[in-house]
């Protein structure tokens, strides 16, 4: 039974660069190198795995300014089939629910065109916000069921899809009807490395440049004016330390001067 899976892949700004931030405190993704968020390579293992299994096609959405298509090609080489980025200023400001809602009216669109969808895959969350949400609120955003911290999938067929969920001390095996989205954990799917071949045949494939428009979005739903939070303001943090030499020669009162240290600074030594 071939399957049509979509996986929502996040560009991030990469941990390895300097960010800047705008003056509203805000960073400025547009200048910022921009690399597949690492929690949704797990993802699109899975949906990649998924084709393997049952043949299909896989698509990843994705939704980030231009040049974040660079960082997109990653997912083509891990075997990917086609990505859509969606990407509009009027989506500037967007917070998780404006976010969801817009990358809902892309999968809606591809279900037009693809004649369904049974699966949509993401992370559990993204490595720069950390929330959790994109995965259930799309659900919401389709009206079908949604599954967090997916484990593994361990059957599909007859409709309906059973997964291995982690819980609190433990697993549950969960079965829902398709169409649903999962939200995949990093514990059972190691991201494949792509070869050089694929590596290449990536760099030819071309990214599908979405707009608002494209997507049929309501531009009332997205952005600032969609979005009922923001984000006030950003700022790196800094790491200030303290560094106190001992210098006794004799190794009993170096000892006494070390506790007396740790004393000032309120950390607690026992009795």
């Amino acid at each position: 039974m071939p399957m049509n899976v979509v996986v929502l892949v996040k560009p991030v700004v990469d941990p390895k660069a300097a960010v800047r931030f705008r003056p509203d405190g805000t960073i400025d993704r547009s200048a910022a190198k921009l690399v597949v968020n690492p929690y949704d390579k797990h993802a699109v293992e899975a949906a990649v795995q998924l084709k393997e299994r049952f043949g299909g096609r896989v698509v990843s959405v994705s939704m980030a300014p231009p040049h974040a298509a660079d960082a997109i090609r990653e997912v083509l080489a891990m075997g990917v089939d086609e990505a859509v980025l969606l990407s509009d200023p009027r989506l500037a400001g967007s917070d998780t629910l404006a976010t969801s809602y817009a990358l809902s009216a892309v999968i809606r669109r591809l279900e037009q065109r693809l004649g369904g969808v049974d699966l949509v895959l993401c992370g559990i969350e993204t490595s720069d916000s950390n929330t959790g949400h994109i995965g259930p609120e799309v659900g919401e955003w389709l009206g079908i069921p949604s599954v967090s911290y997916v484990d593994r999938i361990l059957e599909v067929g007859d409709g309906r899809v059973s997964v291995k969920r982690l819980i609190e001390g433990g697993y549950a095996v969960v079965r829902v009807k398709l169409p649903a989205v999962l939200s995949i954990a990093g514990t059972s799917y190691q991201p494949r490395i792509p070869s050089l071949r694929d590596v290449l045949a990536a760099r030819r494939k071309q990214v599908a440049v979405w707009s608002a428009d494209d997507a049929g979005i309501d531009p009332s739903l997205v952005g600032i004016a969609g979005s009922p939070t923001r984000v006030v303001r950003m700022w790196r943090v800094e790491i200030k330390r303290k560094g106190v030499v001992i210098s006794e020669a004799d190794p009993d009162r170096a000892v006494d001067r070390l506790l007396e240290e740790l004393r000032k600074d309120g950390v607690p030594l026992g009795v």
